[in-house]
């Protein structure tokens, strides 16, 4: 299992397997509802439409594609193709008009939510290695992407303009998450490290070495607390004194 994401109401879990099939889950219950085939490939990132009464849910695969699907039917709604190598994730803004996908092929294709329109709004290019994970702020006026040689990148939404760029790992970064304020951004990394930046101006506040890689992250609304989970099996609560 390589991924997954919550529906917006919280009800149900989206996870995307080296299996090719993403597979939908109560979360009340724990059972499987719906399992989705399609790919033709490992599926690495899922991600379900924001809104509380969605039944849509995006995924990235391997077979250089993200599809749409219909949650209640299990059916495919559509195919993005557009990307020339493996897709690595997958995102959708929180106003729900915008999707984010991010490549082995260096760049970063905005799509429209209309289901209609099947061609990318934009592609977003500057970075020099293969780009790992993509995610909108909570307002979807900033889009975090961060890529193998430990860059992030800010991008200002839906201009598509980069307006951040930080060297902020010496490997490639796992994950990223935006804190509630839309302000700061915790970032995790095959280094050891994680990192709590400022987004407006790439200050690096926080750093904690965990002393073995770091393969996801996320943080609670007020900053106080970051959680990692880790290569040996853990997962680990950091709380913040101050800035250290």
């Amino acid at each position: 299992v390589n991924n997954v994401s919550y529906s917006g109401n919280d009800q149900m879990l989206a996870s995307a397997s080296t299996d090719q099939t993403v597979r939908i889950w109560d979360v009340a219950s724990g059972k499987e509802k719906k399992v989705l085939r399609g790919h033709q490939a490992p599926v690495i990132g899922v991600y379900f439409s924001q809104d509380d009464n969605s039944s849509l849910v995006a995924s990235a695969s391997f077979d250089h594609t993200v599809k749409l699907w219909d949650i209640n039917t299990g059916a495919e709604i559509k195919t993005l193709r557009g990307h020339k190598q493996p897709v690595n994730n997958v995102a959708y803004s929180y106003d729900g008009t915008l999707l984010a996908s991010c490549s082995d092929d260096k760049t970063i294709m905005i799509w429209t939510t209309d289901l209609e329109k099947k061609e990318p709004v934009m592609t977003l290019t500057g970075h020099d290695a293969p780009v790992l994970t993509v995610l909108f702020s909570f307002d979807s006026k900033l889009l975090a992407s961060s890529d193998q040689d430990g860059v992030i990148k800010i991008w200002s939404m839906p201009s598509g303009e980069c307006i951040r760029t930080i060297k902020a790992h010496d490997e490639l970064i796992q994950d990223v998450s935006f804190a509630e304020d839309n302000k700061h951004l915790v970032s995790a990394s095959l280094d050891k490290t994680v990192k709590l930046w400022e987004v407006e101006t790439g200050f690096n506040i926080m750093k904690f070495d965990a002393g073995v890689e770091i393969w996801s992250v996320d943080l609670t609304s007020d900053l106080s607390q970051i959680i990692i989970g880790c290569a040996d099996s853990t997962v680990r609560l950091l709380t913040r004194k101050g800035d250290q």
